[in-house]
């Protein structure tokens, strides 16, 4: 833990942006092991749940 002194409010919003866009940047280079062999699987999955529904609706009176 670093011991700073802010002169401005604004200093601290500067360094927690600053520091966030350097850990998304760490985060956005990492890769998930295993990702590859269920991509298909999970795309395939997304497909099927966010089709557009081919069935008509009947109306029941």
């Amino acid at each position: 833990m670093r011991d700073h002194k802010f002169p401005k409010e604004e200093a601290v919003y500067k360094l927690l942006y600053l520091e966030s866009e350097r850990q998304e940047g760490r985060w956005a280079e990492r890769r998930l092991k295993g990702f590859a062999e269920v991509q298909e699987v999970l795309e395939g999955m997304l497909r099927e749940r966010y089709a557009p529904r081919t069935q008509t609706l009947t109306h029941k009176s």
